[in-house]
């Protein structure tokens, strides 16, 4: 089934001098088994959004469909619990998801409140761990001296050892260098290929967007502005112009070469292929 968001709305601070609408009728359907980015500026909604699908934010107005729950004004935490099993969020800083006193207990914080035994608790900790890229080595050490890299990968493999149907990322490759962004995206990618799990994943790089989501939805002013394939959104350029985001490095190479005069292929995003357009047209003409 897909997510259903209905009519979403809302307010920080009702009532009060702080008061901030910060949805204003978010309607979107996303599709399951897919990789989908969420992009804007600062302030668009789009941490706000992706913090209601594990009903962290209950709505103010409507309605959101999700692994099989319905989430609305009036969900009680209790539900939101079984929730939060299916739906992983990781959150944009991962200080905010690190308390324990060491990364093992930290690990071990969500299995155990849905009552794994200690043995299961174990087995799955050691498990996730060199997905994310570590090793045990790491298990009695405290997340807080950790490296701002280190902790999100304590971070995410918090949710992944809840095996969830639904990952939400905010900027999951924030804090890490190139390569190791990379092969974290890697994993994401590859728990969806494999185990079906669907993405969601808020992000201002866009290089990540193009390389690996199937869809994209782009916020601006609390609302839903666009949402399309990604290759067809990457056809349009303007609209990332229009909230301030740079365009691709391929899709400023392809607008450039156009404005030379050059015909290329609008469904072209590999760089081989461009320089093969690029080399026959240049052939044609000597």
């Amino acid at each position: 089934m897909p997510i259903e968001i209905k009519d979403l709305e809302y307010t920080y601070s009702p009532g009060t001098p702080f008061e901030h609408k910060a949805l204003k009728g978010v309607n979107l359907t996303l599709s399951t088994g897919k990789v989908t980015a969420i992009i804007g500026q600062t302030g668009s909604g789009k941490s706000t959004l992706v913090q209601h699908l594990n009903a962290l934010l209950r709505p103010t107005a409507g309605t959101i469909d999700i692994a099989g729950f319905h989430i609305d004004a009036q969900t009680k935490l209790t539900d939101a619990k079984a929730l939060r099993k299916k739906v992983g969020l990781v959150f944009q800083f991962p200080e905010y998801q690190l308390f324990e006193e060491t990364i093992a207990k930290d690990i071990g914080f969500g299995p155990k409140n849905f009552g794994y035994t200690p043995e299961q608790i174990e087995e799955a900790t050691r498990k996730v761990l060199p997905l994310v890229g570590l090793d045990e080595s790491f298990l009695e050490r405290s997340p807080f001296e950790l490296s701002g890299g280190q902790k999100r990968r304590v971070a995410i493999a918090g949710i992944l050892v809840q095996d969830p149907e639904v990952l939400v990322l905010d900027e999951p490759a924030a804090g890490l260098d190139p390569q190791s962004a990379d092969e974290m995206m890697s994993l994401f990618m590859d728990l969806n290929r494999t185990k079906g799990k669907t993405i969601l994943l808020v992000s201002h790089d866009m290089e990540h967007v193009l390389r690996y989501c199937d869809e994209v939805v782009v916020m601006k002013n609390g609302k839903v502005s666009t949402h399309m394939p990604v290759h067809e959104f990457f056809k349009h350029p303007d609209l990332l112009r229009e909230i301030d985001i740079n365009p691709p490095g391929i899709v400023l190479l392809k607008e450039r070469l156009m404005q030379e005069g050059f015909t290329i292929d609008p469904d072209c995003y590999s760089l081989d292929e461009l320089v093969r357009q690029v080399k026959a047209q240049v052939n044609a003409h000597e």
